[in-house]
């Protein structure tokens, strides 16, 4: 019995693709009798353990049957489209019409594309000004590697059952308590949603707060990634102006409902302003006044070349508008 075992894995893998082409194909037709698995193993050369497995796993997905006292046949009861000449299916990409994309879809594919920051750093250039890549030569990945073995030893199988949907417990118990601690936070772990990354945490917020038409307050200028997803959902952008200390708190809009103003008051972005105390103040009674969010993204608060950072916004907020 000639079976093809090319391509690459365990022979047992190759013997059992082998197998099954030659039934889909119908070289081996419904109730042929399949040699027993020690003749097929003298014929192939192979270990008869590396015939048995191909032959339970065919037999598994029922493309043979076991008959007690007579041995292994090819199944009858295949469907027949699985007979007759068989070759990969290839969708027809050309005829086959477009999905019917959502108005929120629609609205992202007319978006500009950010420049993605993934290109290497020419030759001669010291030093890299753009945004979004951290400093992966200085990771100190041999206290990291050390860390995850030591925790993974300890692990137990309920971690890696499926956790809750905010993130795991201990993980926003602790970020509730640095956050107390580094950035004024006011906030218990129940506060705390893990996120994968900004564009996450922007999205959900947008999902949650704002309906298409909804005016939205950005700096001028600013993260150019929040502006496409307010720009996603359907929101309107009101710019305001920034200066070196941040957003300019007087030239916000005090009529037309603005639903969210999204600020990084700890340093500016892309400006690097930094926004004192008096101006977080007056931003917070401009929210309680016109009863909009305030979208505190705290980007790089914590690297300051001297003195210690300036506490979040969220802590000094009393009627619960900052996120």
């Amino acid at each position: 019995m000639l079976v093809s075992l090319r391509g690459r894995g365990p022979l047992n893998q190759r013997l059992y693709r082998g197998l099954r082409q030659g039934i889909l194909e119908g070289t081996l037709t419904p109730g042929l009798r399949l040699p027993s698995t020690r003749s097929l193993a003298d014929d192939l050369g192979l270990s008869r353990n590396v015939v048995l497995m191909a032959f339970d796993k065919l037999l598994d997905e029922g493309y043979v049957d076991a008959r007690v006292g007579s041995g292994t046949y090819v199944s009858s009861s295949l469907p027949d489209a699985a007979m007759g000449p068989w070759r990969p299916r290839v969708p027809d990409t050309a005829s086959a019409a477009p999905p019917r994309l959502s108005v929120q879809a629609r609205r992202v594919l007319a978006l500009a594309p950010l420049p993605a920051p993934t290109a290497p750093l020419r030759a001669g250039l010291r030093y890299e000004f753009r945004y979004g890549l951290p400093g992966i030569a200085d990771f100190p990945a041999d206290a990291w590697s050390r860390v995850i073995a030591r925790r993974s030893r300890g692990l137990k199988i309920s971690t890696l059952r499926y956790g809750r949907a905010r993130g795991y417990q201990p993980l926003r118990e602790a970020i509730a308590q640095y956050a107390t601690r580094a950035r004024g936070v006011v906030a218990s772990p129940d506060q705390v949603i893990v996120v994968n990354g900004s564009q996450q945490a922007l999205d959900l917020v947008c999902r949650l707060l704002l309906d298409p038409g909804d005016r939205v307050v950005v700096e001028e200028p600013c993260y150019q990634g929040a502006r496409h997803v307010f720009q996603g959902a359907g929101a309107r952008l009101l710019p305001v102006p920034v200066d070196e200390a941040g957003l300019d708190v007087a030239r916000l809009p005090r009529r037309g409902s603005p639903r969210l103003a999204y600020v990084t008051p700890s340093h500016q972005f892309p400006l690097g302003g930094l926004m004192p105390l008096a101006r977080r103040l007056e931003l917070l009674r401009w929210a309680e006044d016109t009863g909009a969010h305030v979208l505190e993204d705290d980007y790089d608060s914590e690297f300051r070349y001297e003195g210690r950072p300036v506490e979040a916004v969220q802590g000094l907020d009393r009627s619960g508008r900052v996120l």
